[in-house]
C-alpha cells in the first residue's frame, strides 16, 4: 500500500520528511502495526497537541527504530548543535556526520571497532574523526544501519582540549626534517604530535608484545661478513628489483595497513605520492580511507601497487570475482595480497587498556565495551585454489609464517607470500619473520621450488641494514608499516619520502661496505646467521628502546 502526505492529515507540516523504503521494494512505504491502527493511535496523539522529541525517543529509542526517525524532521530548520549534544549517552547516542544527524544508539554494539570509538564523538560532530578512518563508500554502507534523525542546524565549535593543544602547539615546533636521520626519530616525533589513544593504536602489539620486540630484535642476531677490494665505483651501486615481474627502484614496499588518515590528513595519498617519486611499490589496503573514486584518478598509470585484502564475511569469499575483475582493470596493480592470518583478532592490551581509560568519564560506557574479539569467516587453502583458478593476475598470501606453508603455496601456484605477525599484532610467541624466512628459503630448495615464488617479509625494519640482511637470507623486498605513519604524523608526505630517502641511503652504504654492486648479488656468503635463533641474550638498541612505548600497569584512583 503506498501513502502520501495527504492521506494523513494530522501529519504536519515540519514533522513529515521521508517515507520508509522497504528492503524488497523501492516503493515507499509506511511501517504498519496492526493494520491501520497504529497510525489511528499516532494521529490521536499529534492531534492533543505538538510531540516533542522526547516522546518520539522514549524507551532508549525503540520507537525511534521501529517507526524510523528518517521519517521525520523535528523542526522546520533542523536539529540545533544544543540538541545532539544532549544525546551524549550509551542509551541515547547521536552523531553527525557531513551534517546529517544519526541515531546510533542500536549501532553501538554492532560497531566493528567497538563501543570506544563511537562514544568519544557522542553528542558531537563525528566527521573528522570518521573521515581519518572510513572511505565515503564505508559511510555509504553504514547508512543502512543508521538511524537517520535529521540535518543539523548551525555548527559545533572547534573547542581543544588540553592534549589537542599540546599537540598543535608541539606541531609548530617540529625538529626540522633535515635533523631526522633514522626511522626511530620520526617515531619519537610522532610521540609526542600524536594523540595518546592514536599512537597507542598504531603502537600496540598483542599481549606481553614479545613478538613485536623480537621482530625487530632478530636482525641484531644477524652480521655481516664484508668482501674487501672489490673493483666497484660508488656511482655504480643499483639498488633496484623486481617484484611480481614490475621493475621497482627499491627493494623495499609500503605495507597495507589502516587508519593512515590517523597519521595525518592526506593518508595513503601521502604513500602514492612518495612510493612513486621512488619507483617504489605501494601496498594499497583494503581498509583505504580514501574510496577507489577518491584514490585512484590521482595514480599515474605506470604506478606499481598491489592490492590488500581480507574477508570480514563469507560473502565477500564468495563474490571474490567481483573484486578480481576490477583489479585485472587497474593497470598499476601487479598483484593482490590475501590476509590468511585472520582466524582471530589478536589479544591487543595495550589498546584495549588505552581505550578502557578514555571511555571511563562516559557514564555506563566501561560496562558495555565489548571486549570479545573479531571473528572473521573461515578461509581455507580450497577457497585459495579456487581464486588462483579464476583469476590471470598474480594471487599472494600475507601472513604465512611457517616454512611448510610457504612450500605448500608455491604447489598450489601461489605466486609471492609476505613473511609476516601482522607486526606482532597478532598471536604473541609467533616467530620474527626473519627466521621464519631462513627456514623457508632453506625448504624451498629441499623442494626444488626456490623459483616458483617470492618471499617478502615485514615486520620490525628499521635500518636499511634490516633490509640487507632480509635480502641476503633470500627475501625479494621488504615492506614497512608503522614506520610510514610515524614519519606522516609530523611531517606528511615529505616525512614518507624522507624515510624512503633514508632507506635508500643506508641500503646502496651497506652494499658499498659489503664489495656488492647489484641487489640480485646479495647472498648468505655475506652474512652469519648462526646465532639467529638465540634469542637470548640480545644487545639493546638504544634508539629502538628509547621510542618502544612499554605496556602499563593499572593505576589507583585518586581520592
Amino acid at each position: 500500500m503506498n501513502y502520501s502526505k495527504n492521506a494523513f492529515p494530522f501529519i504536519k507540516s515540519g514533522i513529515w520528511r521521508h517515507t520508509i523504503t522497504t528492503k524488497n521494494s523501492s516503493t515507499p512505504k509506511l511501517v504498519q502495526k496492526g493494520g491501520h491502527s497504529f497510525f489511528r493511535k499516532f494521529g490521536t496523539q499529534i492531534k492533543k497537541g505538538p510531540l516533542r522529541r522526547g516522546q518520539l525517543l522514549a524507551s532508549g529509542s525503540a520507537f525511534a527504530t521501529l517507526f524510523g526517525l528518517s521519517f521525520f524532521d523535528f523542526s522546520n530548520h533542523g536539529i540545533t548543535v544544543k540538541e545532539v549534544m544532549s544525546h551524549n549517552s550509551p542509551k541515547d547516542c547521536w552523531i553527525v556526520l557531513n551534517d546529517d544527524v544519526y541515531d546510533v544508539t542500536e549501532f553501538l554494539n554492532k560497531h566493528p571497532g567497538g563501543v570506544s570509538p563511537l562514544m568519544e564523538v557522542a553528542g558531537k560532530d563525528a566527521t573528522l574523526k570518521f573521515s581519518q578512518v572510513h572511505s565515503t563508500t564505508t559511510l555509504e554502507k553504514m547508512k543502512e544501519q543508521l538511524v537517520f534523525v535529521g540535518k543539523l542546524r548551525g555548527k559545533f565549535e572547534n573547542f581543544l582540549n588540553e592534549e589537542e593543544l599540546r599537540i598543535e602547539e608541539l606541531k609548530t615546533r617540529v625538529p626540522p626534517l633535515e635533523t631526522i636521520f633514522s626511522l626511530s626519530d620520526f617515531e619519537s616525533v610522532a610521540k609526542e604530535v600524536l594523540p595518546k589513544t592514536t599512537f597507542t593504536f598504531f603502537a600496540t602489539g598483542s599481549a606481553d608484545e614479545f613478538t613485536l620486540r623480537e621482530n625487530h630484535y632478530a636482525y641484531s642476531r644477524v652480521f655481516f661478513k664484508p668482501r674487501v677490494l672489490q673493483d666497484i665505483e660508488p656511482e655504480e651501486i643499483d639498488t633496484s628489483t623486481s617484484f611480481l615481474g614490475s621493475k621497482v627502484d627499491l627493494p623495499i614496499y609500503v605495507s597495507g595497513f589502516a587508519g593512515s588518515r590517523l597519521a595525518h590528513p592526506l593518508g595513503e595519498k601521502n604513500l602514492q605520492a612518495a612510493a612513486y617519486k621512488y619507483n617504489m611499490m605501494q601496498m594499497v589496503p583494503k581498509q583505504n580511507s580514501f574510496s577507489p573514486e577518491e584514490f585512484y584518478p590521482d595514480v599515474p598509470s605506470n604506478q606499481v601497487q598491489t592490492q590488500q585484502f581480507h574477508f570480514n564475511e563469507r560473502r565477500e569469499i564468495d563474490e571474490v570475482d567481483k573484486l578480481l575483475r576490477d583489479l585485472e582493470k587497474r593497470p598499476t596493480i601487479k598483484g593482490v595480497f590475501f590476509n590468511v592470518d585472520l582466524a582471530d583478532i589478536g589479544n591487543r592490551e595495550k589498546d584495549n587498556k588505552q581505550r578502557i581509560k578514555n571511555t571511563a568519564e562516559n557514564a555506563g560506557v566501561d560496562s558495555i565495551v565489548d571486549h570479545r574479539y573479531g571473528q572473521y569467516p573461515k578461509f581455507t587453502w580450497g577457497d585459495v585454489e579456487k581464486i588462483v583458478k579464476s583469476t590471470s593476475i598474480p594471487v599472494a598470501l600475507k601472513g604465512v609464517q611457517r616454512g611448510e606453508d610457504v612450500v605448500l603455496a608455491a604447489k598450489k601456484g601461489i605466486k609471492a607470500v609476505v613473511l609476516s605477525n601482522t607486526g606482532g599484532r597478532q598471536l604473541d610467541y609467533s616467530r620474527p619473520p626473519l627466521e621464519v624466512l631462513a627456514e623457508s628459503r632453506k625448504m624451498l630448495k629441499e623442494n626444488k621450488l626456490e623459483e616458483k615464488i617470492e618471499l617478502y617479509l615485514d615486520g620490525g625494519i628499521r635500518r636499511g641494514s634490516d633490509v640487507v640482511k632480509a635480502l641476503c637470507l633470500g627475501a625479494k623486498g621488504v615492506g614497512l608499516g608503522r614506520p610510514f605513519l610515524y614519519a606522516m604524523a609530523g611531517y606528511g608526505e615529505d616525512g614518507a619520502s624522507h624515510l624512503i630517502g633514508i632507506l635508500k641511503e643506508e641500503i646502496k652504504n651497506n652494499m658499498r661496505l659489503l664489495g656488492v654492486k647489484r641487489i640480485e648479488d646479495l647472498n648468505e656468503s655475506f652474512i652469519d646467521a648462526k646465532g639467529l635463533n638465540l634469542r637470548t641474550p640480545r644487545a639493546n638498541d638504544v634508539l629502538y628502546d628509547s621510542a618502544y612505548m612499554p605496556l602499563s600497569f593499572p593505576e589507583f584512583k585518586n581520592l
